[in-house]
């Protein structure tokens, strides 16, 4: 049995792109006329423009159309990443994975009540305020992946630059450090599940795109966990590299 339709129209487009009948930067015909193109339904179109989507072959571009785009993935390599020697020199852990090519796109920060399971985690009562940290991040103008980090309010206390948008050189963790309560250690935990709608809208998701939620515990070096960071990537836009051994 041959392949679905969808994925034979992904392939010749894709073939066109590899084969330099379209660069980046050129407009592909209408879905309609890619249809008449290769003899299928527009819904049939349709599917495969989803496709080369989701692998950032291609981009739409509202009101104005479908545009070929060549996206290089992000590596985000650790634990090179959390490195003390990293941030704590006022580099930016994001720039670890994308060098300059990553940008915060907007941050809201507020004191939020914690669920219980970030409460058990930071050692604070179920619903107690937290600080939270959610951000969104692009490249090249496509959102890749948010993130909310969620802080004691004591540790916001101690070193109050990390409830700003912009708490400085190597970030809040740098900041921590400052006042003694850095992170020592790291623990993730990863999950690739299909998003939910909300994900979906605010990350621009094309349909049927996985992400991977990466949630990301930082303890200081008395083991006490004074962040928790729940992130959500775009599985398409990532390569998670881990580096073992000595």
């Amino acid at each position: 049995m041959g392949e679905p339709a969808y994925r034979d129209v992904a392939k010749a487009i894709r073939a066109d792109i590899e084969e330099r009948r379209l660069v980046e930067g050129d407009r592909l015909p209408t879905v309609r006329d890619l249809a008449q193109r290769y003899g299928v339904p527009t819904g049939t179109v349709a599917k495969a423009v989803d496709i080369l989507r989701a692998d950032g072959v291609i981009v739409a571009k509202h009101g104005r159309g479908l545009y070929v785009r060549t996206f290089g993935r992000v590596v985000r390599s650790s634990p090179g990443r959390l490195s003390r020697s990293w941030w704590g020199e006022g580099k930016s852990i994001q720039d670890h994975d994308t060098n300059g090519r990553l940008r915060v796109v907007d941050i809201v920060v507020e004191e939020a009540p914690a669920s219980a399971e970030i409460a058990e985690a930071l050692g604070v009562p179920a619903g107690a305020a937290v600080l939270t940290r959610a951000r969104r991040f692009a490249v090249e103008d496509r959102i890749v992946q948010t993130a909310t980090s969620h802080l004691p309010l004591d540790v916001v206390a101690a070193a109050p630059a990390v409830g700003y948008t912009g708490p400085g050189p190597g970030g809040i963790y740098a900041r921590m450090t400052d006042a003694g309560l850095g992170p020592e250690t790291f623990r993730e935990t990863l999950v690739c599940r299909m998003p939910t709608s909300a994900e979906s809208e605010v990350m621009a998701l094309p349909r049927g795109t996985p992400v991977v939620a990466v949630t990301r515990f930082a303890y200081t070096g008395a083991r006490r966990c004074v962040e928790v960071n729940e992130m959500v990537l775009d599985a398409s836009a990532y390569t998670l590299e881990y580096v073992f051994g000595g």
